[in-house]
Formats: C-alpha cells, structure tokens, sequence
C-alpha cells in the first residue's frame, strides 16, 4: 500500500488536530470513541477528573506507518496518538499520563503514540486505564 505524500499527509494531520481541539471542548463520557474525523482516524474521549481527554486512533496502515516513521509498522491495527502539547497540559492538570508507555513519532516528534494489534473498543479502553493511572475506575465500558 502505497504511503501518502507528506503533504497530503501533513493536511490530514492538520484536520486531525483541528477535530482534536475541538473535541477537547465538548461533553463526554468516561470513554467514548467518536465516528471518523477523516479517512480511517476517529476520536478517543475521555476525562480523569474534569480534565478532558483526547487521542487520535489511527487504523489506516500508511497512516500508521507514516506516524511511526517506518513501513515496517502497518502489520499494526491501529495506533492511538496524544500530541506533546495536550499531553504537557494533562500532565500540569494533575493528570497521571505514563508517556513512558509511548513511542515518540519519528516523522511527528510532537507526538506519542502506542500501536494495537487488534483495536476493539474494549482493548483501547483497557489501554486507556494503562496509559492513564489516573482515569477514574468504573462498572462497564461506555
């Protein structure tokens, strides 16, 4: 499969981050997974505390590879991904976020990210309370 050219990659991202700030403004839930904000990404939303959450999970396989830095990578169902700048927020918020369970991008050095090999909702949220000791315990997956 064929690797996007930077820029057309670099627009997408683009769109991405855009529905990303958005979506750190609206209502949510303790985990949610929003429908597609652009071809193969959709939305990750959370809040530990009041502090909202959001990560980009990234399906397409040159979309992973392109993010990694490697075309190696896209055996790789998905890949969730925080940029460095919400991250520091969270983290000055009070928020335990193990960026040490992260990968920084080799392509994008502003972002974090961890690769699934399968990526149902109930594996990312069971990554989600990983990767974020502080997210609030619950009953059941939203």
């Amino acid at each position: 499969m064929a690797r996007p050219t930077p820029a057309a990659f670099g627009e997408k991202y683009r769109e991405v981050m855009e529905a990303v700030s958005a979506a750190r403004g609206a209502e949510r839930r303790h985990f949610q997974l929003t429908s597609d904000v652009a071809t193969g990404v959709r939305l990750v939303l959370s809040e530990a505390g009041d502090v909202p959450m959001v990560f980009s999970l990234w399906a397409l396989p040159q979309d992973v590879a392109e993010l990694c830095g490697d075309a190696s990578v896209p055996a790789a169902a998905a890949l969730l991904a925080i940029d460095e700048e919400q991250a520091r927020e969270l983290r000055a918020a009070g928020v335990s976020l193990d960026l040490s369970q992260f990968s920084r991008s080799q392509s994008r050095p502003d972002v974090y990210y961890t690769l699934f090999d399968r990526a149902s909702p109930s594996r990312i949220h069971t990554a989600l309370h990983r990767l974020v000791p502080s997210l609030e315990p619950h009953t059941a997956v939203a």
